[in-house]
């Protein structure tokens, strides 16, 4: 009688080994993407202003607009694509129009826009850290598509 109840005493012992192993591998994966998850939450992220100026004949409007943005803080730049889109007056010049759009972009990503103006206009685009420190600047020629694209720097530590 004896010798019988050992056998299963073993395999008490071999279960709970087992959901005692399980239990930790699943805390250790659950924790894994808890940790990537809370990595993400955090990363360095930057917001990012595009901003193509336009001068010329036509300047109500820019075509073909296409710029990076951040899905969510610590993700990859994803395109975002519009067909068209107003400008407004420049503030700063009389003869020119303006379009703006503020993005977040992770910090060491690429940030990027670019836009298709008609014959006769001109235009500039720029990319702007916290809408003021510039690290973009190009000009297309007369009726050109324009394209300004960088990668954003890391965080000082």
């Amino acid at each position: 009688m004896y010798n019988t109840k050992r056998p299963t005493a073993r395999k008490l012992r071999s279960l709970v080994g087992v959901l005692s192993l399980s239990a930790l591998l699943g805390v250790s994966v659950a924790g894994c993407g808890a940790a990537e998850s809370w990595n993400k939450q955090v990363a360095d992220a930057w917001s990012v202003t595009y901003e193509v100026s336009v001068s010329g004949a036509s300047t109500e409007s820019l075509h073909d607009i296409t710029y990076l943005q951040s899905p969510g803080r610590g993700e990859e730049s994803t395109e975002t694509s519009l067909d068209s889109a107003a400008t407004v007056a420049d503030p700063e010049n009389s003869k020119a129009a303006l379009w703006q759009e503020t993005v977040t972009i992770t910090a060491e990503d690429e940030a990027g826009v670019a836009a298709t103006v008609p014959r006769g206009t001109t235009a500039t685009c720029r990319i702007l850290l916290d809408g003021v420190k510039e690290i973009q600047s190009k000009t297309a020629a007369d009726g050109q598509r324009i394209e300004c694209k960088v990668q954003t720097p890391a965080f000082s530590k």
